[in-house]
């Protein structure tokens, strides 16, 4: 089941799943450093509930959740973004990414946001075919912070208009 975050969802849980989707995703990504640093004070998920989606299993157990709001990025001012897709290891390849996608894609359109970007770690390539297949399009926007370099998706194919940030 999928649905809208609700100001009363456990945001500690959610921080938890970002947490523990980062360690295992990014082990081999990222430097042991970075991931070593991380706790659930890392992120803070209440602050947007409202642009939150929340994936959970037949146990009611949380498994995934997907983030998306306006582009945070100064240049890219009337985009829309998607802003993180977290899923637990066990939740993955069951369809449950690209529902959460298509439900944030089209929260983003009643949004009125109709170009989309998304960032992704240049060496996540993984996650670059999914979005892939979610119809997003590589750009030549990059961006660095640190050991952390990320390359943006953009949708629709074709979608321009920003310039590259590093």
């Amino acid at each position: 089941m999928i649905r809208p975050a609700r100001a009363d969802d456990d945001f500690t849980a959610v921080a938890q799943l970002y947490l523990d989707v980062w360690r295992v995703t990014y082990r081999d990504l990222l430097p042991t450093e970075v991931l070593d640093q991380l706790t659930t004070d890392s992120w803070h998920p209440e602050r947007h509930w409202q642009h939150q989606l929340l994936a959970f299993n037949d146990d009611q157990v949380l498994v995934g959740t997907c983030a998306y709001g306006p582009a945070r990025d100064a240049q890219l001012t009337g985009w829309g973004e998607v802003n993180s897709i977290y899923l637990l290891p066990t939740a993955q390849h069951q369809g449950i990414g690209r529902q959460l996608m298509a439900q944030a894609m089209t929260a983003l359109r009643v949004l009125a946001f109709d170009r989309v970007v998304l960032w992704v770690l240049t060496t996540n390539l993984p996650a670059q075919e999914f979005y892939r297949r979610c119809g997003f399009v590589a750009t030549d926007w990059t961006k660095t912070q640190g050991p952390i370099r990320e390359v943006a998706y953009a949708w629709p194919a074709g979608a321009r208009g920003a310039g590259n940030e590093e």
